[in-house]
């Protein structure tokens, strides 16, 4: 993302955890004539980043890999200038919460809503997961509530579709033709409010 947004002509700064990632991205930048600012940190902690620096933040999905995201929206609403630009994207709780594999009652819930803790494991291969990690399920109350109550305005949002109505039953196609894996939001950072006015009715 960062090398698209670098040939687009934005100044452009990537933020990994992973250095492998961050190598990645200087790489595919040097290779293109492109500079972009690679700060390995967590997304839950940007305090390399100075206060309302940034006009536009975009965010792959990648919030299913922190126990919680409010402290992702507090950072970013702090990093974001007023009336900038916060595009983030999610895996749907219910994605989440599904099974992977189809029962004769179709795609069913294994999964609690109130849960706490990371996702059990998935195998090797998996389309919808990615094993090897910790993936954590975040409620709607906290995804888009908690956006709001960092500073955020919701404009919009949007679902990608990846559901085929004629795949295989059981494929990654058929299983989004029932849950959507994906959503995501466009929100604006509130502009500081105007000073306030005093009126005297005498």
């Amino acid at each position: 993302h960062s090398v698209l947004f670098a040939a687009a002509g934005a100044e452009t700064t990537v933020v990994d955890i992973s250095p492998a990632m961050l190598d990645l991205d200087r790489k595919l930048a040097a290779d293109r004539g492109f500079k972009v600012n690679a700060i390995e940190a967590s997304m839950d902690n940007l305090g390399a980043l100075p206060d309302a620096h940034f006009d536009l933040v975009v965010q792959p999905v990648s919030t299913c890999y922190v126990p919680a995201v409010a402290p992702v929206y507090r950072e970013v609403a702090r990093v974001t200038a007023p009336g900038g630009l916060y595009i983030s994207q999610h895996k749907q709780p219910g994605n989440l919460q599904a099974g992977l594999r189809i029962s004769p009652l179709g795609y069913t819930l294994v999964e609690p809503y109130y849960r706490s803790g990371p996702l059990p494991p998935v195998p090797a291969g998996s389309a919808l997961r990615e094993s090897g990690t910790l993936e954590f399920l975040h409620r709607w109350d906290e995804l888009l509530g908690g956006l709001c109550r960092a500073g955020f305005v919701i404009e919009d949002t949007f679902e990608p579709k990846h559901g085929d109505s004629a795949a295989a039953p059981g494929s990654f196609g058929h299983r989004c033709w029932f849950i959507p894996p994906y959503f995501a939001i466009k929100a604006r950072r509130k502009a500081t409010p105007p000073p306030e006015r005093k009126l005297l009715v005498a």
